[in-house]
């Protein structure tokens, strides 16, 4: 019996008929004689009813759910031009908390005059919305100095709304049995306020003129309120808060139909507190004894005597609404919740509530073995599925592969929707790809997958040159282009020379080797991606008896990887960037030799400090291309003009490749 608790302390004023007479002596007692009544224009007899007895300076009716900024600025702006020194709020819990956001910021007094069973009036919380985000808190200042309770005041409430209310109530009790300051004394306060509301709410759906029904329920929610207000805000209350402040949802409604998932979720976990609330509410017990399933039927059942609503869909909340409802939920669901609150639990209780499917409380210890051991029958199964495969590679392949799919969706919990989505996604890649585009193949390279198979396929040999990727812009037999010659092909860019040596890791040269080069031109285009279908700015060459090469092309640019696809989308969702630094392409062939493929990059590009969007780069692989001016006699003799009418300055770069011996 270790804890802390805090009682707040307000004058609460109970009797039937007699809210006028309690309110004219609390003004008295307090010597109010400004005195702002905040009251939505459907409360406005009511209002008139309990301040018959006292002058009032001035009537807000502006009263909204969920109180927006711009609406509490609004009513402080019209408290402090009337000298207001008195707040009396009369209504639901919108009219309290409109009261409470002018008392937060000027301190003035606040007499609340409960019409619904909302509870708001008994606590000290505070709750503000802006920008589709509802924020509460709590402080001193907001507490209700008095509390006017009037049974009769209650009777004009629809029964619907009175049901919904209630149940707004009881989320208060049900939560405040394990609330981040949940203690013995709230939670026997709470326990009381579920056993009132629980008698109270089925005799006012018999009978909703029925009085001493109404006293009940005013008396259970008011214990309801107190409890919560010492054990503050658990998870029923955050998914509340986020589906109210962000979707709009009207706040009863919502407590009245999330409530039974929340219990759902954490009865198992808390088996004596079950038992006590299935006590509270009414229910004998099952024949099984189990608590948490007795706790859950004694609220299923008087919510279907109720007819209490059960749909979030009913109230406008969509499936499209639920990633962005369950990221804001996990954000802010408390770390004192009985049960881990994890994204698949909350989007399986929001589904749930959106479409009003029965809840059923589950051991989570006994639920999950059945689940893991479902999960890893079937992983086990799909991967015996090759067993028969003739073609070892092939079946280690497909094993492999089917294996790591499975753990994969196991381990981030894969939902259906993103599946489909996902597959969406593939079949997109399909279409965008032909004969001039490879959409997988940049998916791949996105991904880190195709450097991770070179990786894998070109082992460090001694000093060999090492390979990069190959990129989706290769395409086979290249024109031939002579030792010297110019690849470039008429693309727009800077001239650059490009000369070296293949030789082996003995220092030997390769002569004949086979060079292919490929480039984009200054604008960050390959030729496939032309609209004319000319060839440019590639070519193939073979290295000469000594195993020089030499060419020209342009000096490389950085551009982005093609974006206007699906995997430029996933880059953006992902906040990455689609640049590539500068480079050129080489593929060597030579018999005897492991085939490379590789790139330079230029010394001088910035992209280098910001990566590469395909993770190409080596250091290795990073050179100087030497800048020239304009008329610098070309190393062939000739001047870069010829290759680019009009003159131009040019670069060199000097790329010397050592070919690894084959398999």
């Amino acid at each position: 019996m270790t804890f802390s608790h805090r009682t707040l302390g307000q004058r609460v004023l109970s009797g039937s008929g007699q809210a006028a007479a309690h309110l004219a002596a609390e003004c008295e007692r307090l010597g109010a004689t400004r005195v702002m009544v905040l009251a939505s224009p459907g409360r406005r007899q009511l209002a008139e009813r309990v301040c018959a007895g006292i002058e009032v300076a001035l009537r807000f009716d502006r009263v909204v759910e969920h109180v927006p900024v711009e609406l509490a600025e609004a009513a402080r702006a019209a408290a402090a031009a009337h000298g207001i020194d008195l707040l009396v709020s009369v209504g639901g819990g919108s009219a309290t908390g409109l009261a409470k956001a002018v008392a937060l910021t000027t301190g003035l007094p606040i007499v609340a005059v409960p019409t619904t069973y909302a509870g708001s009036e008994a606590t000290d919380v505070w709750g503000l919305t802006e920008g589709r985000t509802k924020t509460t808190g709590s402080d001193d200042r907001v507490l209700p100095v008095s509390v006017i309770h009037d049974a009769e005041l209650t009777r004009t409430l629809p029964v619907g709304l009175s049901v919904a209310s209630g149940l707004n109530s009881l989320a208060h009790c049900v939560d405040s049995l394990w609330a981040p300051r949940a203690d013995p004394i709230n939670r026997a306060l709470a326990l009381e306020g579920a056993r009132a509301l629980a008698a109270a709410l089925p005799a006012i759906v018999a009978d909703g003129g029925d009085l001493a029904a109404r006293e009940q329920a005013l008396h259970g929610s008011y214990s309801a309120a107190v409890a919560f207000a010492s054990a503050g805000s658990g998870l029923h209350h955050r998914i509340c808060h986020v589906l109210g402040g962000t979707f709009g949802l009207p706040h009863a409604q919502t407590h009245a139909i999330v409530l039974p998932y929340v219990l759902a979720l954490n009865a198992h976990a808390v088996p004596a507190l079950s038992a006590r609330l299935a006590a509270a509410l009414g229910h004998p017990g099952p024949a099984d004894g189990d608590p948490a399933v007795a706790a859950v039927a004694a609220l299923e059942r008087l919510r279907e005597a109720l007819g209490a609503p059960r749909r979030l869909a009913d109230l406008g909340l969509t499936e499209r609404d639920l990633p962005e409802a369950v990221r804001r939920i996990l954000a802010a669901a408390p770390a004192t919740n009985p049960v881990p609150v994890t994204e698949q639990d909350l989007m399986a209780l929001l589904t749930a509530a959106l479409t009003g499917s029965a809840p059923a409380a589950t051991d989570r210890d006994q639920s999950a073995r059945e689940q893991e051991l479902r999960e890893s029958e079937l992983a086990d199964r799909a991967v015996a599925g090759f067993a028969a495969c003739p073609d070892p590679r092939l079946r280690r392949l497909l094993e492999s592969l089917t294996g790591h799919l499975h753990a994969f969706v196991r381990e981030v919990r894969l939902t259906e929707r993103e599946w489909r989505g996902a597959v969406e996604f593939l079949a997109e890649a399909g279409h965008r790809t032909d004969d001039k585009r490879q959409e997988f193949v940049l998916l791949s390279d996105v991904l880190g997958v195709s450097m991770q198979t070179v990786a894998v396929n070109n082992e460090a040999y001694r000093d060999a040159t090492e390979a990069t990727v190959l990129g989706p812009f290769f395409v086979a037999d290249s024109p031939e282009v002579p030792l010297g010659g110019d690849l470039a092909g008429g693309a727009p860019g800077t001239p650059c020379w490009v000369e070296g040596t293949v030789t082996d890791t003995d220092g030997k040269p390769v002569g004949g080797a086979l060079i292919e080069v490929w480039q984009a031109d200054e604008d960050g285009q390959y030729d496939v991606q032309y609209p004319d279908g000319r060839v440019a700015g590639r070519g193939r060459l073979r290295a000469d008896r000594d195993g020089g090469y030499r060419f020209w092309a342009l000096k490389p640019t950085r551009y982005p990887v093609p974006d206007d696809g699906p995997v430029g989308r996933l880059l953006a969702a992902a906040g990455r960037s689609a640049m590539r630094p500068a480079h050129l392409h080489f593929m060597v062939t030579a018999p005897g030799h492991r085939t490379l493929v590789t790139h330079i990059f230029v010394e001088d590009d910035p992209q280098l400090l910001f990566g590469d969007a395909v993770f190409g780069v080596r250091d290795g692989l990073v050179k100087r291309f030497a800048d020239q001016r304009p008329g610098t006699p070309a190393p062939d003799g000739r001047e870069p003009g010829s290759l680019q009418p009009g003159g131009r300055a040019w670069s060199r770069v000097r790329f010397d490749i050592v070919l690894a011996p084959g398999e």
